[in-house]
């Protein structure tokens, strides 16, 4: 019951994810790129795609009978992706964008 929970409530996060993203998509389209558009975007894009994986992941659980454990492990393999894309922030964007 707690595995089909969660399952629903990443597929609700993966909707509300994908307003946010329209969102974003169109203050840039409308107002042109700044930095802290294009690392929203980024991190968004990002947050998409580790929860797809995690929603793959409990469908697995729910239909072929795998293990927990497997989510668990795809929640920390991406930890690395995220902290990647810290240090592209941080240290990348200020000379993409001039240091404005």
């Amino acid at each position: 019951m707690e595995t089909w929970v969660l399952f629903l409530l990443s597929i609700v996060t993966i909707l509300v994810n994908g307003i946010a993203l329209s969102a974003i998509l169109f203050r840039i389209s409308e107002w042109g790129i700044t930095p802290n558009r294009a690392a929203v975007l980024g991190s968004n894009v990002l947050v998409l795609i580790n929860l797809l994986l995690v929603t793959a992941q409990l469908f697995k659980i729910l239909f072929r009978k795998e293990s927990l454990l497997h989510v668990g492990k795809s929640i920390s393999w991406y930890l690395p992706v995220y902290f990647i894309w810290a240090i592209v922030v941080t240290f990348v964007f200020p000379f993409l964008f001039g240091f404005k």
